[in-house]
């Protein structure tokens, strides 16, 4: 009987992760609400589909389109916005705890394996980002399954690896460019182990992937664009040192608090018994990529680190179980506590959560998505007043030409609406003799949504009806609605 329930905790041990890693991300899903960039995205995939704007419209603001088709497919299926684009991202994050998985199984044993994707589960870092509707999630799942191929490709020297190679990271830099740091790493090593031809054949199908993005002007004419994220390569061969290290001091800074400290600690003595243990394609790939970002970004914070710290649970649970059994029992509560605790304050309290992180690090994020015009606090607010006008009545929803929150918010929530209808409201796309009237009539309500009460030079024709602030902060959503003619 003994035997039986052991094998049955080995068989069905990554089913239990999987079933707990769904419990941590699906709860609560959208209690923090809905931040500038998810506003942004997923009103791009909406307009992708279902508009004239076309498949690569979001190519104009250099974002490359592929995911955005997933959240606009998603939100054709069930029109709740924020948890579908939400829900693809745990379900990304779902691949990279099985990707965790296979590597540390693979690469040490299913003690190594387990521990591992429970870390996952609960350090805030990617806790965070598998509940939000960006690309990160996405990314990171592309960084541990092309690392797994890696380790196939090493390992058999089979072709079918070097095209899943390929597959994967191409699908990646579908996604986001970022994903190039990885295909770099990956060949780079397999170059260090002169595996020239699937090196070759990984490019190829990589780049054959993405093929469809050649035949867009507007993908060539916003390269130049992500050097708001990235240094050009002249400015990388000026050597700029305090850009450099800034990285080095954000990146430290990040690991440390948002993975919490002892798993930090714990990863780096796990890096060295890996080297130790003569299987260094690990730490390998891991710095290569640290050292790529830290070298080449204009910034770094959270959100940019997370797809490339993605390794560290299994660095740190190789660590732990280095030990003896009670020593390794008392340093994996030790290690598991905190994130546990750090994860439930975000699940269940983002405020708190946020709060306490803002004490321990700069890159907290708190202004990003709590006090600042970014932050969605005040978007629900608006979206249930504004459904409430419209119960009975078909209503328009004006933003100025404007991205983010509220604009971009009030596209998304409204986009399949049957009774309001979004639309721009600026003196740039309004016909030029509305703006000499001395006010504005309309038999369908206008409601104007507004950042701040900015209203780019409407001002004379709306009052506000209503304000819903920011916590702790300055910044407001606005509604208004038009003067009286009288």
């Amino acid at each position: 009987m003994k035997n039986f329930f052991t094998k049955s905790i080995r068989n069905y041990s990554l089913a239990a992760l999987s079933i707990i890693y769904l419990l941590s991300r699906l709860v609560n899903l959208t209690k923090l609400p809905i931040f500038n960039d998810e506003a942004i995205y997923l009103d791009w995939g909406w307009k992708s589909l279902h508009t004239s704007a076309g498949l690569f419209y979001s190519l104009y603001d250099a974002k490359l389109p592929f995911l955005i088709w997933i959240f606009g497919t998603f939100e054709n299926i069930l029109y709740s916005p924020l948890l579908v684009g939400r829900l693809v991202s745990v379900l990304a994050g779902l691949l990279t705890l099985i990707g965790i998985y296979k590597v540390a199984k693979s690469l040490e044993n299913e003690k190594v394996a387990c521990l591992a994707s429970a870390l996952y589960i609960v350090i805030p870092l990617f806790a965070f980002f598998d509940r939000q509707a960006l690309m990160e999630s996405s990314i990171t799942t592309a960084g541990i399954w092309s690392f797994y191929f890696l380790l196939k490709l090493l390992e058999i020297k089979k072709t079918k690896y070097s095209i899943y190679l390929g597959l994967i990271i191409g699908i990646g830099i579908f996604i986001k460019l970022q994903a190039l740091v990885f295909l770099t790493s990956i060949i780079v090593i397999l170059i260090y182990k002169k595996l020239f031809k699937p090196a070759i054949v990984s490019i190829i199908i990589s780049f054959i992937v993405i093929s469809p993005l050649y035949f867009q002007k507007m993908f060539w004419a916003s390269l130049t664009s992500n050097n708001r994220f990235m240094l050009s390569i002249p400015e990388v061969l000026g050597f700029p040192f305090s850009l450099w290290k800034n990285n080095i001091l954000a990146t430290i800074n990040v690991s440390f608090f948002h993975l919490t400290p002892f798993i930090f600690i714990l990863a780096i003595y796990g890096m060295y018994l890996f080297w130790k243990g003569k299987k260094g394609v690990l730490p390998t790939f891991f710095l290569t990529n640290i050292i790529l970002v830290i070298f080449l970004s204009r910034s770094l914070n959270p959100r940019y680190l997370t797809a490339f710290l993605a390794l560290i649970p299994i660095f740190a649970s190789r660590a732990i179980l280095s030990f003896k059994k009670l020593l390794a029992f008392l340093t994996g509560i030790i290690a598991i506590l905190p994130p546990v605790v750090i994860t439930a304050l975000l699940v269940f309290s983002p405020l708190t959560y946020f709060n306490f992180l803002d004490k321990m690090t700069a890159f907290s994020q708190k202004d990003s998505y709590v006090t600042n015009w970014t932050s969605g606090y005040g978007i629900p607010e608006t979206v249930n007043y504004l459904n409430s006008q419209s119960k009975d009545k078909q209503i328009i929803v004006g933003v100025r030409l404007d991205a983010g929150n509220p604009e971009s918010a009030m596209f998304t929530y409204f986009n399949n609406s049957k009774e309001a209808t979004p639309t721009y409201l600026d003196p740039q796309v309004l016909d030029k003799g509305l703006l000499n009237l001395r006010c504005l009539k309309s038999p369908i309500p206008v409601y104007f949504v507004a950042r701040d009460g900015i209203l780019n030079g409407l001002d004379k024709f709306f009052q506000e009806d209503k304000r819903f602030g920011k916590p702790e902060g300055e910044h407001y959503i606005s509604i208004h609605t038009l003067k009286s003619c009288d």
